[in-house]
């Protein structure tokens, strides 16, 4: 399975370029380089942080190198920056129909690369170019995005045309960073919709945070309590800290219910957020329905309630004490007649 290792370590994006697998960094046969140009806002960093304005184009290019003595085919997508479970910034490539509704402008949108794959000799490099046509009205805020180079595999293309998973794809992730104006942007949170479900095939219920605003909500620390509505009992608790937002995304905050099944019925959720400068408090009820059957039996490492099987087992017990006691007075009832 893929995974996506990208962070960001401050709202101006420290992001560098990072190879995005658990595979070690001997096994990638190349790598990549950002060429920066003169409008770089920060230019000791190894991503693009651009100052661009409205209507703008430009022409932004990155090496790769092929470190192999063989010829190598790289794929290239530009990518929008989302959320993800885990309350990390992604920049893996997704539709563009999950994208949160109040991302305006994707960075896919306007922002296209020259090809789709580069096929580079053994020991050399190519140049892909990605050509960024800037929206006609102004913003403040940030545009975030990436371009992802993945190597294209004999491996993996015979696995995509058998439908079989592919379990190791070598990424580096190029950073995109657009501005064009240092209008401070305060973040700001809102819940979405809260509801029932799996996390990682456990048992959850899933608060779903939205970030509405062009800026990286840094620093995220959330706790979040359910209740039983009417009661003031705790009935699951979780908390976590460093966590970050892209910008204009939402990502479902899981609530872990410790393995425990899920059970139809009404419920409160009451869940704090900060990023140490401000604070969000969220209070919302909701409904646990009938389809918690149908998740509990999904999950694994679910408790299993054992109630039914001590009622019946009650009942059997119950039945038998009576016919054994029926068998004894009647015997007995017998032996006086005799």
């Amino acid at each position: 399975m893929k995974k996506y290792l990208v962070g960001i370590a401050t709202v101006l994006l420290a992001l560098l370029i990072i190879p995005t697998t658990n595979a070690l960094a001997e096994d990638v046969d190349y790598s990549v380089q950002a060429i920066i140009p003169d409008n770089q806002i920060d230019k000791k960093q190894g991503y693009f942080d651009l100052k661009m304005k409205p209507l703008m184009k430009q022409r932004i290019q990155i090496k790769v190198f092929n470190s192999s003595n063989h010829e190598i085919t790289v794929k290239q997508n530009v990518t929008y920056a989302s959320t993800n479970r885990s309350g990390m910034i992604d920049y893996s490539n997704k539709p563009l129909s999950q994208a949160d509704k109040s991302l305006k402008v994707p960075l896919p949108t306007i922002a296209k690369v020259s090809d789709d794959t580069v096929t580079i000799p053994a020991s050399s490099a190519s140049d892909v170019w990605v050509d960024i046509e800037m929206p006609n009205d102004s913003f403040d805020g940030i545009i975030l995005g990436a371009v992802e180079f993945t190597q294209v595999t004999d491996d993996a293309k015979e696995k995509k045309e058998s439908g079989l998973s592919i379990e190791n794809e070598y990424s580096y992730i190029v950073g995109i960073q657009l501005s064009e104006t240092t209008k401070k942007i305060e973040p700001n949170m809102k819940l979405l919709n809260v509801k029932a479900g799996l996390d990682n095939y456990r048992t959850s219920v899933s608060a779903v945070l939205q970030n509405t605003q062009p800026v990286i909500l840094d620093n995220l620390s959330v706790d979040a309590k359910v209740y039983k509505k009417g009661e003031k009992e705790v009935l699951h608790e979780t908390t976590k800290s460093k966590m970050k937002m892209a910008p204009n995304s939402n990502f479902p905050y899981a609530i872990d219910w410790e393995n425990q099944p899920l059970e139809p019925g009404d419920y409160v959720l009451k869940l704090n957020a900060s990023n140490g400068e401000q604070d969000w408090n969220f209070t919302k009820e909701f409904k646990i329905g009938d389809n918690a059957k149908d998740l509990n039996k999904k999950a694994v490492d679910v408790e299993k309630s054992y109630l039914w099987w001590w009622i019946i087992g009650g009942a059997i017990a119950a039945i038998l004490l009576f016919l054994i006691l029926w068998i004894i007075l009647r015997r007995k009832k017998k032996d006086n007649e005799d």
